[in-house]
Order: structure tokens, then C-alpha cells, then sequence
């Protein structure tokens, strides 16, 4: 939906750039218009049960921020739900392309709901060294068997070299 108001530049429903003017403004009315015109979109867009518990918002904004809520404390359940299927993810009857993909694909949104933390104390090369290490040895945890003799290359070789391990897709 954010892509959808950044293309139709109204995206300043949401982030209150563009403000409601006075009721009595020459410019209210087109207003009004323009925010009924989002909350429509917004809640054209969602599951009947959601919508119905919020659609008698008044503004974009405050459609948002109730959306905002009702979904920002489900980040910790996400985050268990990403790194369960990450735990459990195997590579069984999908190409190797297709496993990285899905993998990757995990891998990110996790990233996404836990990003690193700002540091400018070089702390984060070492925070990012680990991270790299724990993405590639998930990913081999999760291949097939035959790519046992592979993925002992790749261990033995981080493990002389634990400083160069990564993987790129």
C-alpha cells in the first residue's frame, strides 16, 4: 500500500506532510476528498475482519497509526515465526537455486524486523562477521546430502580462515 500513495503522491496522508487544512480553508474540501479517496484504497485493501475494526477513522492518519498498532506488537511473533521456519527450512525435493532463494528471501525479512543497531565503534564489522557466519551455516545446516562433501569444504575452510566466510547470492 506504500508503494501504491508514494505512486500516487499521497503518500503525505500518512506521514502527515500534508496536513488537514481549516474547515473553513478553500482548500479543505479537496482535502476532504483526497483523504476519503486514501481511507477507501486502505480499506479496499484489507481483510474484512481488519477493516471493520478500523474503518471508522476519520483521517488517513489516524487509520494509520491504529494499523500501526494493531500490527507493530506482532513484530516479536514474526520474528518467531522467521526464525522457526528458518530453523527448520531443508532443501528436500527444490533445486539448489530455489532453496537459496527461499532462504535469502527469510534471511532478509528477519533482517528487516531485527535491523543491526547504528555503531560507529567498529563493532559492527564483528557484529556483521557473525551474522554472515550464522547465515552460511544455516544455509548449509539445510542442504541435501549430496552436498555433504561441499559443505565440509566450505566448514573446514571457514574455520582456518574464520574471517572470510560469507556468501553472496
Amino acid at each position: 500500500m506504500v508503494l501504491v500513495l508514494v505512486a500516487k503522491k499521497k503518500i503525505g496522508f500518512l506521514d502527515e506532510k500534508i496536513l488537514m487544512p481549516d474547515l473553513d480553508s478553500p482548500l479543505y474540501e479537496d482535502w476532504q476528498s483526497c483523504n476519503t479517496m486514501v481511507l477507501s484504497w486502505l480499506i479496499n485493501s484489507m481483510h474484512i475482519d481488519v477493516s471493520s475494526s478500523i474503518m471508522y477513522c476519520e483521517t488517513t492518519r489516524e487509520m494509520w497509526i491504529k494499523l500501526k498498532n494493531l500490527f507493530s506488537p506482532g513484530n516479536v511473533p514474526k520474528i518467531y515465526n522467521l526464525q522457526r521456519e528458518i530453523s527448520h527450512i531443508s532443501q528436500n525435493q527444490m533445486t539448489v537455486t530455489k532453496y537459496c532463494t527461499k532462504f535469502k528471501r527469510m534471511w532478509d525479512q528477519l533482517l528487516k524486523y531485527e535491523p543491526f543497531p547504528e555503531c560507529s565503534c567498529g563493532a559492527m564489522k564483528i557484529l556483521s562477521a557473525s551474522h554472515d557466519k550464522a547465515y552460511v551455516m544455516r544455509f548449509l545446516m539445510g542442504l541435501n546430502e549430496n552436498f555433504e562433501t561441499l559443505r565440509s569444504q566450505i566448514i573446514i575452510q571457514s574455520h582456518q580462515e574464520p574471517h572470510n566466510i560469507s556468501f553472496v547470492m
